[in-house]
């Protein structure tokens, strides 16, 4: 049995909640005997239900552990939650980081570009297969322009609720149809509606339009050429989502590159620059030297 391990600032979240029905559901992780077996927890409580650590290790069949070194050491994997407070992952990850083990760290994957350089430096001083995305990269409907060799004309991409947490599922839509060689942002609208235009090598352009309610689903708007596509996300992206995850723990082998993930980390901060400074172009640091 591959036995993975759960770290997170407080268990009883969405991903926490359902990750470990995903994962054991999963036909290859059943064929190879993947099973989520323990779980640590920086805060005791959760502030979203008040379900404890004892009670959330119980109800998902859990063994709780008393450290995050005694959950890698006994773990084959490790998956780092945490997903509403990126500037945890540094300190949550980093055990796992010198462990040589496959990691996984949920999004949003580090506060800053700074942070995110660091992280991906302390895996690779220890040859530790890590990697980190949005679901979001998984869609059905970006398959066609995920797998192209180039980036598309232009795009919109549309989502719900704040920068902080939801940002990085707008941008990872982005970054899957424009690919990478953002250079600029401007924001053109903010507060509860934000709106940033993206600009890309060649002059080609993106918008971000982000509304803050959870209500508002993902869509998606692609020029490429002569052609127009336009589309909601479906709710199916989490299911290719645990395919990847279960893969990447049975072969080690990174589904998304950290220089991706580098750039999203430079087109996320560069946009939240912007919202500080309306109508002010914006460069993106591209996280090389």
């Amino acid at each position: 049995m591959k036995k993975i391990g759960f770290i997170d600032n407080f268990l009883s979240e969405w991903h926490a909640n359902n990750y470990p029905e995903m994962i054991r559901n999963h036909p290859l992780a059943k064929r190879e005997g993947l099973d989520v077996c323990y779980a640590y927890a920086k805060t005791e409580v959760s502030p979203y239900d008040g379900v404890s650590t004892d009670e959330w290790c119980k109800k998902y069949k859990v063994e709780r552990v008393s450290s995050i070194k005694e959950l890698v050491d006994r773990s084959d994997c490790i998956v780092v939650l945490s997903p509403d407070h990126p500037a945890l992952h540094e300190e949550l990850s980093d055990y796992a980081l010198r462990s040589g083990k496959p990691v996984y760290i949920d999004k949003t994957f580090a506060p800053d570009m700074e942070a995110a350089k660091r992280m991906f430096a302390l895996a690779e001083r220890y040859n530790t297969p890590m990697y980190s995305t949005s679901a979001l990269r998984f869609a059905d409907e970006l398959k066609e322009f995920r797998e192209a060799e180039k980036g598309a004309d232009s795009c919109v991409a549309i989502g719900p609720y704040l920068y902080e947490i939801y940002a990085i599922h707008i941008l990872e839509i982005l970054t899957a149809v424009m690919k990478g060689g953002a250079q600029r942002v401007m924001s053109v609208m903010q507060g509860k509606h934000r709106a940033l235009v993206v600009e890309y090598e060649g002059g080609r352009r993106g918008m971000f339009l982000q509304m803050e309610t959870g209500s508002v689903p993902f869509f998606v708007s692609v020029e490429r050429g002569d052609k127009t596509f336009y589309s909601q996300i479906a709710d199916e992206y989490f299911p290719r989502f645990i395919d990847k995850l279960v893969q990447f723990f049975v072969d080690g082998i990174p589904c998304v590159q950290p220089c991706e993930t580098i750039d999203l980390m430079g087109l996320l901060e560069a946009g939240k620059k912007a919202l500080e400074k309306p109508y002010e172009w914006i460069e993106v640091d591209s996280g090389k030297a």
